[in-house]
């Protein structure tokens, strides 16, 4: 039910945290991964500590034809996708009255435009197969507000938007659309926040687990994802956060 031995997936931001850790996820399920983000040193490390084929494909997804070209590469290397995690992201904090432009439609570019660019150049491959999984790496922050982060979460509420619609719209062509809403994840992005007395006190208020997440906490729910076992899954935000939002 969750083996995915055959299947090809495609990882965005996958030097790194939740990224790395879904590419071995995926990899120890079966499938052959392909491993997209702009450090082509770290991707190699990640390539490394996997058994199936495995590409390597150095992209900044921040550019605007990135995703049409992605999914050229990714046609003519393996005919398509069986798998797609729109994972890689970006976050600029700033209260808002301060925030750019150029900020706001950085974050936009690589948290929106990106999934929606690559997730249209693959879904129709996946479509004609009559089969497919796209899963996208909103947040908690899509569901609730947080200071000093309105492109973040303009982002993330527009990724889950984005899920829904895509959702209904395949829904009877075997090709399910779901987010996945972690927490507080301790990763690169967020160390910052996690040495910051305040902030660490603040978030051990508010996770009911007392704990800051790890890229393990969330191998379950997105193996459940991208498997067989959730054909009659799809539109759905699967939050996993150690009770963050449920006690906001």
């Amino acid at each position: 039910m969750f083996a995915l031995d055959g299947r090809r997936a495609v990882i965005t931001g996958a030097s790194r945290g939740i990224g790395a850790r879904a590419a071995q996820v995926l990899d120890a399920a079966g499938a052959s991964v392909a491993l997209v983000a702009r450090d082509e040193a770290r991707l190699d490390e990640v390539a490394a500590t996997l058994r199936n084929d495995t590409i390597v494909l150095p992209t900044d997804l921040g550019e605007p034809d990135a995703g049409e070209r992605l999914a050229e590469r990714i046609e003519q290397r393996w005919g398509g996708a069986d798998i797609l995690v729109n994972n890689a992201g970006l976050s600029r904090t700033a209260p808002a009255v301060e925030m750019s432009t150029t900020d706001w439609d950085d974050v936009l570019a690589v948290n929106l435009r990106s999934v929606f660019t690559l997730t249209r150049c693959l879904a129709p491959g996946m479509l004609a197969r009559g089969w497919g999984r796209i899963v996208t790496v909103a947040s908690a922050l899509g569901l609730v507000g947080e200071p000093y982060a309105a492109p973040y979460v303009a982002s993330k509420s527009g990724v889950l938007g984005l899920t829904r619609s895509l959702a209904v719209e395949w829904a009877s062509s075997g090709v399910t659309v779901n987010a996945l809403c972690p927490g507080w994840v301790d990763t690169d992005m967020v160390t910052h926040l996690r040495e910051d007395p305040r902030f660490h006190r603040r978030a051990m208020r508010r996770i009911a687990a007392r704990r800051w997440g790890v890229p393990e906490d969330l191998d379950g729910a997105l193996l459940l994802l991208v498997s067989p076992a959730s054909a009659y899954l799809t539109g759905q935000a699967i939050v996993v956060d150690g009770g963050l939002v449920a006690g906001w």
